[in-house]
């Protein structure tokens, strides 16, 4: 009898000790991402552990998961939310992500007092918006550019081009010399993108045409409506027709990046993301870099800086932790700007800086204050991931052609080209139809 007393007893001890083991399990926050360059996945752990150390009575831990934005996020976070494992936060822009706003999977910061206290641009609360509501805590910006070997310019005799007549002569000078101008990397669907934008975003949003890609995406314009792709494939073309590499259309960015670093060509056109990978493969080097926004014309006035938000974050409400993760975005974007800005090297959305901060994104971040910007949030909508993969896809042809001479779904001028798209895009309009 005394036995089972005492089994009971102890039984009793347990059974009571529970609820307090529960309340000292720790609350987990997931992170989905695409971060998967090195330098940006330490900068997240680097907030994270910041956030836990300023705030050890929330008991909380974070799990992140990343995959690749081009091939596994998509799925990846799709079969999560189906099975029910609800991440708490969701990078991305919320116009590539619509669905999951309309299934209320992404939570409205509509009037987030910590993102309006940021004082951001139209532009810049477009890119998190949708349908006219915040859906996205946004952290640093994008642009795009002509990174440049400096030692081959100083070597060659060559300025940093002010005109395009001035760029395609360096390129020629240095084909003359031996040295291919671009290292090139359009197996990667957001080079042939980026190369495009200068001309198209800019010209559409100088000319009131805020409304192109909606248009484009209801099927109410066509791509031939709108001259500033054909600009823009004639301008991008004049750039690598004649020098372009054997390896331009199969090399991805980090192939690009090897073959700028180790002086095998002299330029390398990029967004500003890739700076952190090159400062990674430079360490301990002494190849030195510089950056130009590319000319487009010879009028010799300064390039438009083109602008879009990079890193962002959503919030899914469905999650367990979704008002803990709100907790942690406001402190990053209150505490930790500089912080992501050294470990990163990328430019903050709220201009934040420090003594660490390079020359680069110093003046990146003065020419985003001067208003000189064609900012991709000023347009009413963004291409949705499917017309955005339309489009690339393309442009892809184009790039192919120029670079090898060779037909891809009968690409082998700008006009095919456009009549390609458009086909692409009737595709697109047509399955949304059904």
């Amino acid at each position: 009898m005394k036995k089972l007393l005492s089994l009971l007893l102890v039984l009793a001890l347990c059974i009571g000790m529970v609820p307090a083991a529960f309340a000292d399990e720790a609350a987990k926050i997931t992170v989905f991402h695409y971060m998967v360059e090195g330098q940006k996945a330490d900068g997240l752990v680097q907030i994270e552990e910041a956030f836990k150390a300023a705030h050890p009575e929330l008991n909380v831990e974070f799990e992140n998961l990343a995959y690749s934005q081009g091939t596994d996020f998509w799925p990846q976070l799709s079969t999560a939310i189906s099975a029910g494992d609800n991440p708490e936060i969701i990078m991305g822009n919320p116009g590539l992500y619509t669905d999951l706003i309309e299934e209320g999977f992404i939570k409205d910061l509509t009037g987030n007092e910590t993102i309006k206290a940021l004082g951001l641009t139209s532009g810049d609360m477009g890119d998190v918006s949708y349908k006219g509501k915040w859906y996205a805590y946004p952290v640093d910006f994008k642009s795009w550019g002509v990174f440049y070997n400096t030692k081959i310019f100083e070597e060659q005799g060559i300025a940093v081009p002010t005109t395009e007549s001035e760029l395609l002569a360096a390129c020629e000078k240095l084909q003359a010399a031996g040295i291919s101008p671009w290292a090139n990397w359009f197996a990667d669907g957001a080079a042939v993108d980026i190369e495009m934008r200068p001309i198209v975003w800019t010209k559409a949003l100088a000319n009131g045409d805020n409304d192109m890609f909606e248009k484009l995406m209801s099927g109410e314009k066509k791509i031939a409506d709108y001259p500033y792709f054909a600009e823009g494939l004639e301008v991008w073309g004049r750039r690598m027709g004649n020098w372009a590499r054997p390896d331009a259309t199969s090399n991805k960015q980090t192939d690009a990046n090897e073959v700028f670093v180790s002086g095998q060509a002299a330029m390398l056109y990029q967004g500003t993301w890739n700076i952190g990978s090159i400062e990674m493969l430079i360490k301990d080097t002494d190849f030195e870099y510089g950056f130009f926004l590319c000319p487009t014309d010879d009028s010799g006035e300064a390039p438009v800086l083109n602008v879009q938000v990079d890193q962002a974050f959503m919030v899914n409400p469905q999650a367990d932790n979704a008002d803990l993760a709100c907790q942690f975005m406001e402190f990053w974007l209150t505490d930790c700007m500089g912080m992501w800005s050294d470990f990163t090297y990328q430019p903050c959305i709220t201009g934040a800086t420090t003594e660490n901060t390079p020359a680069l994104l110093l003046s990146l971040l003065e020419t985003k204050a001067s208003g000189n910007t064609a900012c991709y949030g000023d347009f009413t909508a963004p291409f949705s991931s499917a017309f955005t993969a339309a489009y690339r896809k393309g442009l892809g042809a184009w790039a192919v052609y120029c670079c090898t001479g060779e037909e891809t779904s009968g690409v082998n001028s700008i006009e095919t080209c456009i009549e390609y798209m458009q086909e692409l895009f009737d595709e697109e309009i047509a399955q949304a139809a059904l």
